[in-house]
């Protein structure tokens, strides 16, 4: 089984080759970032969400579920996406939510035509599984989305 950090922040290196990405979190790729998991209450997922500044997008790893165990996927690997959009109000080009999250799951990496939905984020995993997105509204009735998304993983790398 493949290390899901490592996973995550193939993921993250991924989104910020997007350059409508990039521009839609004020042109600062670092605004898309990793969450990993680490033992301490300062540390919780809750929390980091809640932290999260406007415009960014933070991607953590939910989990891992058994695959079809043909000796081909044995594992498939959950992740989200976190979205917090910059205030538009004054915006030169306003870019709503589901803008940046067509950019997540359609916009051009690496400068190629293909979207990350197309490609293999690692060697090690095959094109991920059809993205999912949903509204989300935080303790101070703020409006954020979490897309989540499913990589197979190739075969049995232990």
């Amino acid at each position: 089984m493949l290390n899901p950090a490592i996973l995550t922040d193939a993921i993250v290196t991924t989104l910020q080759t997007i350059p409508y990405l990039v521009a839609a979190m004020n042109g600062d790729g670092d605004n898309i970032y990793a969450y990993h998991y680490f033992a301490g209450s300062e540390h919780r997922l809750a929390e980091a969400i809640a932290k999260m500044t406007a415009p960014s997008i933070m991607v953590y790893w939910e989990g891992t579920q058994g695959g079809n165990f043909s000796g081909y996927e044995i594992f498939k690997h959950r992740f989200s996406v976190v979205i917090r959009a910059a205030n538009q109000a004054n915006a030169e080009t306003p870019i709503s939510y589901e803008g940046i999250w067509q950019l997540v799951a359609n916009g051009h990496v690496n400068g190629t035509s293909l979207n990350i939905r197309q490609i293999n984020i690692t060697p090690d995993v095959d094109p991920m599984e059809t993205p999912s997105v949903a509204h989300m509204v935080d303790g101070e009735e703020t409006d954020y989305f979490v897309g989540s998304f499913v990589l197979p993983e190739i075969g049995d790398t232990a």
